[in-house]
Formats: C-alpha cells, structure tokens, sequence
C-alpha cells in the first residue's frame, strides 16, 4: 500500500502486524544478497510514524486509529531494529521500558505472539531490560511446558485468539523460539554492552552456543571459550549468565577445532565444520563434566597445536588452522598424593587430532611409548585419539609430555592436534 503497510489481502490497509513478517522477510533477503528497493524499507518506516503515539514516542498501534498495544509496541521496536535504530535511541529506550511493563505471566494472560516479538526486540536491545524479560520468560514457559502424556514437550494452545486457531504446534513453535533466540539469532548491531564485541572487519560469521554443567545441566557462567584462527590472535570468549557465548569468526578451514573451559572442570574440544558459517550462526554447545581428579590436564585453556614443516603434499592436503609450531611438542602435568591413593590401575592419553598420516613418537617422562599416534579422521576432521600406557611411568609431582613429527625423506607430516590430557582409570 501507498501508505507503507501491508495487510492480508490486496488492496487492504496496512497494519503493523503483517508489517512485521514483511519488514523480517525483505531484511533476510538483502542480508542473503538479494535485491531489496530501498523504498520499501523506507516506506516501512513512515508507517510507523502513522502509528506512533504523538504523546508517547516509541508506543505503537494496530492501526492509527486504534489503542497502542504490548504485542505492537514490540514488533514495531524489531521493525526499528531493522531499520537501523540501535539501543542507545530514546525512542527504542521507551519501547525496552514499555515492554518490562507487561512481563510475561502464563496465569494471567499468556499472549505468545507479544512474547515471541518482545524477546527478539530486547534480545538486540540487551541490557536490564532483556535480562529481566528473559529471566522471567524462561521460568514462566519452562514451568508451563508439558510433561504428561502425548502432548508431553508441548504447550497448551490458550491465550489470544491466534493461539487458538494456531493450535498446539502454532503454540509450541512461538514458545520454542523463544527459548532459542537469546543464544541463536546473530545482534544486528553492537551496543554499549561489552558483552557484544563489534563485528572484526574479517568476519564472515559467527559461532555461538551454550556451555552447561554436563550433569545437572546448569549454565555455566564465565566459561572461556577458545577458536584459533589462522595467521591470526585466538578469539577467546566469556560466558554470561545465561552459559550463552558467542564469537565473530574469519574465514576458516573446512574443519576446525573450538574448545570450552571452565575452572573445576574438564575442558571440551568439538571439531566443527565450517561449511555453513558464512552470514549465519554456527550452533556449538559444549557439555563440561566436573574435574573430580582422574583427568590430569596439560593446559588449562587448551589451544590447537601444529606440527610439521607447512607442506601439505600427502593424502589428506589439510587446511590448518595455524602455523606450525616445528617438529616437536611438549607440555607438563601434575601427579598429586591423592591421586595415588586412590589405586588407579592405568593411564591413558586422549587428544583430538586431524591430518595425521604417518605414525608419531610420544614420550611420557622421556619414556617412548609402544603405541604411536597413527590415526586421524579421513576426511581431514579432528577426532579423538587414545593411547594407553603403563602407570608406573609416572611420578609425584610434575610429569612430561612430548610429542615428536615423524619425517618421511625431505617432508615432516603436518598434523594437529588440541585439548592433551592424562586419564587415569580403574
């Protein structure tokens, strides 16, 4: 329409719900390349300014003739945010505030489209208003979610009429969507909030995930996350308070290793395929399990290590995601009393490792081990390698790895590896 909204059928006044999906649709398509006039965005924007509320900016309508609503006063704040409006604009800090007004409460009046669109608008505002949206969001959804029968994992289709006509997957859908947005939907802009980096002029994507206690299941706040990256610094980042993480990433190889680590725990390397990286989010959750003793690790934040002399001329060609470190690798660990006491009968060396295709020496204490690090993934992937060996080559106290490339005439394999730990079992 001339007037800049959009409505069911053609020929029909627009109206700032349908305007929403439209505006988000035309946004997806420019952001994937695609050609999008500029005088549709444009047109957008004038429609709000038809349902603003001249004596509440950044309250919005239906229609200009109706009452300024919730459910509205949040899609037209994600409009915005499409537009190019950031946190630090008076009229988004209205609508962040108007919206905390009307905190999501199932008893009372569970309107899940106002939900679903206040959670991606305060999701980009961040800040105390997201914070209180989602802390209370995710109690109210997670405690009225279904646990019996058929419908178990779903949610009761009740609330406004659109839940209702909707149905049960209508109603499940909104509320799952919910639940993800705050760690799967890339910010479109970086704010005051430290917690959200700028975007690096490298970057082609980015990863984010969850870290959580693998047993209870928990957040885990404060988690560090690790990406090395080629010819470059390593991107670490934080965990907030919700074990939400997430990192801008440059151009990487096709497979790639991201590990989290966490005081008291063991630290967690995933081999990652980067195929789907560019312009999108890459889903990576980790699942930490307490150190209770028996994993004696070489580094606390562990970091990918490369060994040979950079010429990838065997099977596997791998792309790496550093320079090579030489021909040799060595770390220490440490063997304490209570770890003797407590009869462990043997050991064993885990690692993740990719492009290995001749068999490498390993030395524990400067004792060679039988068995040689001689296998990696095919497909040039990191994947787990163990070795076992005998207890009594360690000592009290502090205790060495060393890992030597094989040569093979003029050429040293290229091979790496990450996250070197000593497991002691029964």
């Amino acid at each position: 329409r001339s007037e800049g909204g959009w409505r069911y059928d053609p020929g029909q006044d627009g109206d700032t719900s349908v305007l929403g999906w439209m505006m988000m649709a035309m946004k997806s398509a420019s952001t994937a390349g695609l050609p999008v006039p500029r005088d549709a965005f444009e047109a957008g924007a004038d429609w709000l300014d038809r349902v603003s509320d001249p004596s509440r900016p950044g309250l919005y309508k239906y229609r200009p003739e109706r009452d300024v609503t919730p459910s509205m006063t949040a899609e037209a704040m994600f409009i915005q945010q499409l537009l190019g409006k950031t946190s630090a604009d008076p009229i988004m800090q209205a609508s962040a505030a108007y919206i905390v007004e009307h905190l999501p409460n199932w008893d009372r009046d569970p309107n899940t489209y106002f939900w679903y669109y206040a959670s991606l608008a305060l999701f980009q505002h961040q800040g105390q208003a997201w914070t209180t949206w989602n802390e209370t969001l995710k109690r109210e959804l997670v405690e009225n979610q279904r646990k019996d029968g058929r419908a178990a994992g779903s949610w009761d289709p009740q609330g406004n009429e659109w839940s209702e006509l909707g149905g049960r997957v209508y109603q499940t859908a909104l509320c799952t969507l919910m639940l993800e947005v705050y760690y799967r939907y890339l910010p479109m802009y970086s704010n005051d909030d430290p917690s959200i980096p700028e975007r690096p002029e490298d970057a082609v994507g980015t990863i984010a995930g969850v870290v959580r206690d693998a047993e209870t299941g928990q957040p885990l706040v404060g988690a560090t996350v690790r990406l090395d990256v080629p010819g470059g610094e390593p991107i670490l980042a934080q965990t907030d308070r919700d074990g939400f993480y997430y990192v801008w990433a440059p151009e990487l190889p096709p497979f790639f290793a991201l590990t989290a680590a966490h005081d008291g725990y063991v630290p967690e390397s995933e081999n990652v395929y980067s195929s789907d990286l560019h312009e999108s989010v890459l889903d990576v959750d980790f699942d930490l399990w307490s150190d209770r003793g028996e994993v004696l690790m070489t580094e606390a934040v562990p970091e990918v290590h490369h060994l040979g002399d950079n010429r990838f001329e065997g099977r596997i060609n791998s792309q790496f995601q550093k320079e090579t470190e030489g021909v040799e690798y060595g770390s220490e660990f440490v063997l304490t009393a209570e770890h003797v006491t407590r009869r462990f009968r043997r050991a064993e060396v885990r690692l993740m490792v990719k492009g290995v295709q001749r068999r490498h020496s390993l030395f524990i204490n400067g004792h060679l081990l039988d068995q040689k690090l001689d296998g990696a993934p095919r497909d040039g992937s990191f994947g787990e390698f163990r070795v076992g060996f005998d207890l009594d080559l360690l000592r009290m106290g502090t205790n060495t790895i060393d890992l030597v490339a094989k040569p093979s005439n003029s050429d040293i394999d290229d091979f790496e590896f990450v996250n070197v730990q000593i497991h002691l079992l029964p």
